[in-house]
């Protein structure tokens, strides 16, 4: 069998398992989808935190930010505040239990990180150029499709 369709295969094979930490992940994150978690994310690492910033950090739009953090609000996942000088502009931080999300994201994220770096130590620095040039190809692509759609 020709390589190119090996590719594809394994390719698809990955999409169609990426499902399988599902019930690990919801075990962590009950009732929160991907989307909040990130958002998440995006607020408990960052300095005042509001809707413009956290949609540019993750390439969305600010209508989007705000429909998630109003679900994270009535979650009591994250608090809404004021500036004293600015009472037009509204922040959020984490609560308590938003904190508690974050973390458990994090290490999710450092162990795939982990998991990958361990896999790739075992390609030599020309195979990982050439899997990195395919891969940012595939994104490119994908890329070029969101732009179209919007």
């Amino acid at each position: 069998m020709d390589n190119a369709i090996k590719i594809i295969r394994s390719l698809t094979r990955i999409q169609e398992r990426s499902t399988i930490f599902e019930h690990h992940r919801e075990e962590i994150f009950a009732g929160i989808n991907l989307a909040e978690a990130h958002c998440i994310d995006k607020i408990g690492s960052m300095d005042y935190a509001n809707v413009t910033k956290v949609a540019a950090e993750m390439g969305m739009t600010r209508g989007a930010i705000s429909k998630i953090s109003k679900k994270l609000l009535n979650k009591k996942l994250i608090d809404s505040y004021q500036k004293p000088e600015n009472n037009k502009e509204i922040y959020f931080c984490l609560t308590e239990q938003g904190q508690n999300v974050y973390i458990e994201h994090k290490k999710c994220h450092n162990q795939a990180m982990q998991e990958k770096l361990a896999l790739l130590s075992t390609y030599s620095e020309y195979e990982q150029s050439i899997i990195l040039r395919f891969l940012s190809d595939i994104n490119q692509k994908y890329d070029k499709k969101l732009n179209e759609e919007i």
